[in-house]
């Protein structure tokens, strides 16, 4: 992915371009020419300018005299997009278990709506108490730092001309917006922090140009940032520049010591649990059938239709009740198109098994004899609840990440029906788990207090 970028020279264009490259499915294709790259580089970076003046204008933020009254009375920020995804929910579970310290917390991402809604989205039930949520821009930043912002986007020319792939004008456009939502962060950030002593922001999602940029305003004024990470590091996508990553693996961490940018790669070891007594059930989680993945993107729900057949047919071959094999889609499911979620709820129709029960605790996955998963954070969360997870490739992998290394992970039909006579098999599964441990090192979830103790050095 590194030959991808290698040309581009500044290193918040080739994080921005680097996760295009690892998030597109269309790695071939015709580069633009010099003048056709200049003009939809010209008209994405007018749009993205005027969609963020129309955006801090309609939704606005916070103002800076009033975020440094706020800030003058705290030494910790947190920052998180306003959403409840997957990559918000585990800084905001930390924050509502750390106990009743009141905290501040930024709201990152495109403005959608008041900094009230947003901070809802993120925190739809209300859970953590005592919080001040702040939306680091106001119009006041985004017009002083227009000039700055101006020339990033010039620079951005040169930038995108190296690329070695080809960029599609809502791209770009998405991508010339976030250089000037992160100029107008940082300049925020130098007026609402100025003479303040933040000692250190925890943030859920770092690495694009909005929120490294932030960042990079915040460790200027002495200011330690901390990369939280969600999910399993694939790359390029989870490259950023902050002090300090803290991944979900110590094979996550191993990988991220390659991504240029971050300070260290750690991650928080916790000890390696008993196998877990399991009923005969089997669970299922797919996770293609999602908006950012690039299976998706190219040919719908068809992965994970596919994977549906391979243990529809390893479920013959070991005499499984097809009844007795419970799916779980990904979260974002309800988003994408109707037909494909409708073709991937057939397939698992016409396969027998059945939907997984709306009172069953996502931590169930412990207790099932089998619990096969498609590449996803579910292959760590299974493993720490003594789960010898299966994983299930049905597209390429990546040969330089972690999945491609996993003791356990098919390739094809008859691999998955191997692995699965294996966990399935009382003198191997210990065996089985033990070495999927090994090769993962899963860490804690993230804690608010063991966070802040980390030695800086």
């Amino acid at each position: 992915m590194g030959d991808i970028v290698a040309d581009v020279g500044d290193l918040f264009w080739k994080l921005e371009l680097a996760a295009h490259a690892a998030q597109s499915h269309k790695l071939a294709g015709r580069r633009q020419s010099l003048i056709a790259n200049a003009a939809q580089q010209l008209l994405a970076s007018l749009l993205a300018l005027g969609m963020l003046m129309w955006l801090a204008l309609r939704h606005r933020g916070t103002p800076s005299a009033e975020a440094h009254r706020i800030l003058s009375k705290t030494t910790t920020v947190f920052a998180a997009h306003g959403e409840d995804t997957t990559r918000t929910r585990h800084l905001r579970h930390a924050l509502a278990t750390s106990g009743a310290a009141p905290r501040t917390v930024l709201m990152l991402g495109r403005p959608s709506c008041s900094v009230g809604a947003a901070a809802k989205r993120f925190d739809p039930a209300a859970t953590i108490n005592g919080a001040t949520f702040l939306r680091p821009l106001d119009l006041t930043s985004v017009i002083v730092s227009l000039p700055r912002a101006v020339a990033e986007l010039l620079r951005g020319f040169a930038e995108v001309r190296r690329y070695r792939l080809p960029l599609p004008l809502r791209d770009r456009i998405a991508i010339a917006f976030r250089v000037a939502l992160g100029i107008a962060h940082a300049q925020w950030w130098r007026s609402a922090a100025g003479g303040l002593e933040i000692s250190c922001a925890i943030f859920a999602h770092t690495g694009n140009s909005d929120t490294s940029r932030l960042e990079q305003a915040m460790q200027a004024q002495g200011t330690r940032t901390i990369h939280v990470v969600h999910g399993t590091n694939i790359g390029w996508s989870f490259a950023g520049l902050s002090d300090l990553a803290v991944f979900q693996t110590g094979a996550d961490a191993r990988l991220g010591t390659g991504l240029p940018g971050y300070g260290r790669c750690i991650h928080l070891p916790i000890e390696k649990p008993e196998p877990a007594c399991q009923t005969g059930d089997w669970a299922l989680l797919t996770s293609y059938t999602h908006l950012q993945n690039s299976a998706y993107r190219e040919n719908g729900a068809q992965a994970d239709c596919d994977l549906v057949e391979w243990v529809r047919k390893a479920a013959i071959l070991m005499g499984q009740d097809p009844k007795r094999i419970f799916w779980r889609p990904h979260p974002q499911i309800d988003l994408v198109a109707t037909r494909e979620r409708e073709r991937l709820k057939a397939a698992i129709a016409q396969a027998g098994f059945s939907l997984w029960p709306q009172g069953l605790p996502y931590q169930a996955i412990g207790k099932f004899a089998v619990a096969v998963t498609t590449p996803s954070t579910a292959l760590t969360d299974g493993l720490r609840l003594g789960q010898p997870v299966i994983v299930a490739s049905v597209t390429p992998l990546q040969r330089d990440l972690l999945y491609s290394r996993y003791p356990l992970l098919a390739e094809d039909e008859a691999a998955l029906a191997q692995l699965i006579a294996r966990v399935l098999d009382p003198q191997h599964r210990e065996r089985a788990f033990a070495e999927a441990w090994q090769a993962i090192e899963p860490g804690a979830p993230p804690d608010i207090a063991r966070l802040l103790a980390i030695n800086p050095v």
